[in-house]
């Protein structure tokens, strides 16, 4: 789990939350909707794994509960290609052979081994690469804050 915090303008967080609570809420709440949105896009945009359908990229999926955000995966398929697996053995679980295509036409076999998957850590790499920008536009957006108090 990957967290990113803004801890460094503290000092400033409580003079605002001193003079004008309610403000200071809805704006702490909008730069997280908009983090956790900055994040959820890059990680969407900028990863290793292949598409085919879209369906992955669309199961990165996000919520945000008062004054925290969070960027997860919706669907196990995305969970595997973020964490990777390992070299396994596919064994047909109800017929007697496995069938599949390659080339256009339909090849069957008893097992395959699969060479795992490698991991792609595009949600760690998109909060690492956005952290920056989040930080600094809570800097901006405190600075605003308190200069119109």
């Amino acid at each position: 789990m990957k967290s990113v915090e803004i801890t460094r303008e503290f000092e400033k967080l409580v003079r605002a939350f001193e003079a004008a609570p309610i403000q200071t809420r809805d704006m702490v709440r909008r730069q997280v909707k908009m983090a956790v949105r900055d994040v959820r896009e890059y990680a969407r945009d900028h990863h290793r794994f292949v598409t085919r359908s879209g369906m992955t990229e669309k199961s990165i999926m996000s919520e945000v509960k008062e004054n925290q955000g969070t960027v997860y995966l919706g669907s196990s398929t995305a969970v595997f290609q973020h964490e990777g697996t390992k070299a396994h053995l596919i064994l047909p679980r109800s017929k007697k052979v496995l069938r599949f295509a390659i080339n256009k036409s339909f090849v069957f076999s008893k097992r395959v081994r699969h060479p795992g998957i490698k991991a792609d850590h595009f949600l760690y790499t998109a909060a690492d690469v956005m952290q920056p920008v989040i930080v600094s536009r809570f800097a901006k957006a405190l600075d605003s804050l308190l200069g119109g108090l």
